[in-house]
C-alpha cells in the first residue's frame, strides 16, 4: 500500500518541476550572478554609490568627472547588457547532455512556462543591468541632504528608458526573425560551430574585445583605466565576466566536466605558490637613521637657532586617523591649511603618526615640505594630488591582471594590484609637482640637510603577530612597545643589526601603501626576506594615537633628563575624518554619536551601520565585534593620549611659569556630517571634496541641522601658539 498522500505527491511534483526550471536556466547563471553582484555594488556599497555621484556632479575639484568617462560608462553598460542577453540566448539554444531526469508529465501551465523561459529570460537578463544602474542613480539622489545634482535624475531616467527600449528591441528582433524563419526559436544546437555565422562573428568580436581590455590593463592600468574611469572599468569587467563565465559553462556542459569546480580548485592550489604581493624595494646610498632622542636634540637645536626670539617653542606631534582617500584628503587639507596660514608650522612639527589614508595624506604633506612647495600652495597642491581617481587603476588591476594571477601556479610581480595603486599615487604626484618624489626612496625626504622635514611614523599591522609595523626615518627601538621596524623587515635576519644604516629602502609610495593596504582593494604586502605580511594599520588601531603616545612619552622622558630641552612644550594635534568620531573634540562643541545621528541623513546612514541587528547574529557577531574593536581601540588611544597630554602640559607650563588655562596643548580637527556622504575607498566625487574643503572653514555642513565644528577655532589657536601669543 502506498503511504504517500495526495498533498505529498503534489509537493513532490512541484519541486520536480522547479528542478526542471533550474536545470533549464542553469547555463545562463553567470549573467544572473553578475547582475546580483552589480546590484550589491551600486545599491549597497558606499564607494559604488560614490562612483555614480562622481559621474553626475559638476565641477573640477577632482579628476573623476568628464564627458569621456560618462560616455565610456554608458558604452560599458550597453555592452554588459548586450553580453548578458546574448550569452544567455545562445546558451539556451544548445541541447546539452542531460544530467537529471526531466519530469515526464508536464501540465499545460508548466509546458507553457518552459516555452516562455528560453524566449524571455535572456531579455530580462539583458535589461537587468540597465534597470539596476538606473534605479541606483535614482536612489543615490537620496544620499544628499539637499539639492542633488539634476544629472542624477536625468541619468537614472535615461538608463531606465534605455532598458525599456532595449527590451522592445529584443521583442521586435525575435518577431522579425520568426517571420523570416518560423522554426528559429525551436532550433537546438549540439556544437558551437553549428551556430549561425553572425553569432560566431559576435562571439569572436567579444573575445577580441575582452582580450584587448585585459592586455591594456595588464600593461598600464593607471593610464588606460584612469582615462575611462572606475564606472567604465566596472561595466567592462561585468561584461567580460559574463562572457568568459558563460564560455566555461558551455565547455563544462558540453564535455560534462565540472569546469568551474576545477577552476576553483586550480585557484586554491595555485595560492600556495603565487603570492606576488612583494613589498617593492629600492637600493640607495647608506642613510643613518637617528634614534628618537637624537632626532629630538637635533630638532631642538634647529628650532632655537631659527627662532631665537621665542622663549617657548611648541613641539607638535600629529596623529592622523585612517579612512581611505577621505582620510588622506582631509589630512593634507588640515596640515596644508595650517602651513599656508603660518610657514613656521612645519618647522614645529616633530612627528606625524599616520594610519591608512592618514599615512598617505601625511606622506604627501611631508613630500611637499621636502620639495619646498610655494607658500600658500600647500593645501591646494595636496588636494590636487589626492583629488585624482585612484580607484579606477586599483579596480582594473584587481579585476584583470591580479585576477588572472590567482589561477597561475607561479608569481608575476607586475600583476600585483598593489603596485599599480602605488604607481597611481606616483603619477598623481608627478602630474601636479612635475617630479618623481613619490617614486623615489622614502628616506630621500630627509636627504637635504638644509630642509627640515617632520619625522613620519606610518603604521601597518603584521598579519602573523597582529602588532604594529612602523615605517619611519627614526629608528624603531623597544621604546615603541611591541612594534616592529619596517626597515628591518626588508633585510635578511643576518643583517638586522644594520637597520640603522640601511642601504635598501622602499619607494615613498610603497611606504604610504604599507600603512594603507585597504581591506581587499589592496592585498597584504609580503616581505620577501622572511615571507611575513603587512596589512592596513587600522587593523591594530585606526587613530595613529598609539604610536603618537609612544613618541610623546619618550619626548617627556628626555625633557625631564635634559636641561637643553627646557622651553619646549609638546602639543598634540589629532586629525579625525569620521563624522561620528568625536571622542576627543572640545566638550563645548562636540556632540554625542546619538545627537549626530539625529541631525543629518548622512550621519544617520553611518550610525545605522553600527546599530545592533538580528540577521545571522550567531554567525556574524564575532566578525562585527572584531570590526568594531578597531574603532573602539582608536577612540581609546585618542582619549589616552589626550589625558596624558593634559597632565604633562600642565606640569610643563607650571615649571616654565606660564599661566595654566586657555589652550590645553591638545588640538582636535574633525569632519562633521556634510550635505553629501564622505565615503571611504580611493576616489572622491567633486561634492565630497568640496564639502571637506569647506569644513576646514566651518562651512558647508548639513543644511538640515548644521553641526557645530571647531576647525577654524583650533587653527587660530595653533597659529597663536606658533607666535607665542598664548604664553
Amino acid at each position: 500500500m502506498n503511504s504517500d498522500s495526495p498533498s505529498e505527491n503534489r509537493a513532490a511534483n512541484f519541486f520536480w518541476h522547479l528542478e526542471d526550471v533550474y536545470h533549464e536556466l542553469k547555463p545562463c547563471r553567470f549573467a544572473f550572478i553578475v547582475a546580483v553582484v552589480g546590484a550589491l555594488v551600486f545599491l549597497g556599497v558606499e564607494q559604488g554609490r560614490e562612483v555614480l555621484r562622481a559621474l553626475a556632479e559638476p565641477g573640477a575639484l577632482t579628476g573623476v568627472t568628464g564627458v569621456l568617462r560618462l560616455g565610456m560608462f554608458g558604452a560599458g553598460l550597453m555592452i554588459w547588457s548586450l553580453v548578458s542577453w546574448y550569452s544567455a540566448r545562445v546558451l539556451l539554444y544548445f541541447d546539452f547532455p542531460k544530467s537529471h531526469q526531466v519530469h515526464p508529465q508536464r501540465t499545460e501551465i508548466w509546458r507553457r512556462l518552459h516555452l516562455w523561459l528560453p524566449r524571455n529570460v535572456p531579455r530580462i537578463l539583458g535589461v537587468a543591468p540597465m534597470v539596476i544602474v538606473g534605479w541606483s542613480f535614482l536612489c543615490v539622489r537620496g544620499s544628499y541632504e539637499s539639492d542633488p545634482p539634476r544629472l542624477l535624475l536625468c541619468l537614472g531616467l535615461l538608463t531606465l528608458g534605455g532598458g525599456l527600449v532595449l527590451y522592445v528591441f529584443f521583442v521586435l528582433r525575435r518577431r522579425w526573425i520568426e517571420r523570416q524563419d518560423p522554426q528559429a526559436s525551436r532550433r537546438k544546437y549540439q556544437r558551437l560551430r553549428e551556430l549561425p555565422h553572425d553569432s560566431l562573428t559576435v562571439l569572436a568580436l567579444m573575445t577580441g574585445f575582452s582580450l584587448a581590455l585585459c592586455i591594456m590593463f595588464i600593461v598600464d592600468p593607471v593610464y588606460f583605466a584612469g582615462a575611462i574611469g572606475t564606472g567604465a572599468v566596472l561595466m567592462f569587467a561585468a561584461a567580460c565576466w559574463v562572457f568568459w563565465g558563460s564560455a566555461l559553462t558551455y565547455f563544462g556542459s558540453w564535455k560534462r566536466i565540472p569546469v568551474i569546480t576545477l577552476v576553483v580548485l586550480l585557484a586554491l592550489i595555485s595560492s600556495f605558490f603565487n603570492d606576488n604581493h612583494d613589498v617593492r624595494v629600492v637600493v640607495r646610498d647608506e642613510f643613518v637613521r637617528p634614534t628618537l632622542r637624537q632626532a629630538l636634540l637635533d630638532w631642538s637645536s634647529r628650532i632655537t637657532t631659527k627662532y631665537p626670539e621665542q622663549r617657548v617653542h611648541p613641539l607638535f606631534i600629529v596623529a592622523t586617523e585612517g579612512g581611505g582617500i577621505r582620510a588622506a584628503y582631509w589630512t593634507t587639507t588640515v596640515l596644508g591649511t595650517i602651513q599656508d596660514a603660518d610657514p613656521s608650522f612645519a618647522d614645529h612639527i616633530f612627528a606625524i603618526s599616520g594610519v591608512s589614508g592618514g599615512s598617505l595624506g601625511a606622506a604627501v604633506f611631508a613630500a611637499l615640505v621636502a620639495d619646498a612647495a610655494p607658500q600658500g600652495e600647500f593645501a591646494k597642491r595636496g588636494q590636487s594630488i589626492l583629488g585624482q581617481d585612484f580607484l579606477s587603476p586599483a579596480a582594473a588591476a584587481m579585476l584583470y591582471p591580479d585576477f588572472i594571477q590567482r589561477f597561475l601556479p607561479f608569481r608575476i610581480l607586475m600583476l600585483d594590484r598593489g603596485r599599480w595603486l602605488e604607481r597611481a599615487w606616483e603619477n598623481a604626484w608627478h602630474n601636479t609637482m612635475q617630479s618623481d618624489r613619490f617614486a623615489r626612496s622614502f628616506l630621500d625626504l630627509w636627504q637635504d640637510r638644509h630642509i627640515y622635514v617632520p619625522s613620519l611614523f606610518l603604521n601597518g599591522t603584521s598579519v602573523e603577530s597582529g602588532n604594529r609595523i612602523i615605517a619611519s626615518n627614526i629608528l624603531i627601538d623597544p621604546n615603541f612597545f611591541e612594534a616592529t621596524d619596517a626597515t628591518a623587515k626588508l633585510l635578511p635576519v643576518s643583517q638586522h643589526k644594520e637597520r640603522r644604516r640601511p642601504k635598501i629602502d622602499m619607494p615613498l609610495s610603497t611606504v604610504a601603501h604599507l600603512s594603507a593596504r585597504f581591506t581587499y582593494v589592496s592585498p597584504a604586502g609580503r616581505f620577501a626576506p622572511d615571507g611575513t605580511h603587512v596589512v592596513d594599520g587600522g587593523y591594530f588601531e585606526n587613530s595613529g594615537a598609539t604610536t603618537a603616545l609612544d613618541v610623546l612619552r619618550q619626548v617627556n622622558n628626555e625633557m625631564r633628563q635634559n636641561a637643553e630641552l627646557r622651553g619646549i612644550i609638546p602639543q598634540i594635534i589629532m586629525i579625525s575624518n569620521d563624522p561620528l568620531g568625536v571622542a576627543s573634540g572640545s566638550h563645548d562643541l562636540a556632540m554625542t554619536k546619538q545627537e549626530l545621528k539625529n541631525v543629518a541623513r548622512t550621519a544617520a546612514a553611518g550610525a545605522a551601520r553600527r546599530e545592533p541587528g538580528t540577521f545571522l547574529e550567531d554567525a556574524l557577531a564575532p566578525a562585527y565585534a572584531l570590526l568594531s574593536t578597531r574603532d573602539a581601540r582608536g577612540e581609546y588611544a585618542q582619549k589616552a593620549i589626550g589625558q596624558a597630554q593634559r597632565e604633562s602640559c600642565e606640569a610643563i607650563k607650571a615649571q616654565l611659569g606660564i599661566q595654566i588655562g586657555g589652550p590645553q596643548c591638545l588640538y582636535f580637527f574633525s569632519l562633521a556630517p556634510a550635505t553629501v556622504p564622505l565615503p571611504l575607498g580611493w576616489m572622491l566625487s567633486n561634492g565630497a571634496a568640496e564639502a571637506m574643503q569647506k569644513e576646514m572653514f566651518d562651512s558647508g555642513l548639513s543644511a538640515k541641522a548644521p553641526v557645530p565644528t571647531w576647525n577654524q577655532s583650533v587653527l587660530k589657536q595653533i597659529v597663536a601658539e606658533l607666535h607665542g601669543e598664548t604664553h
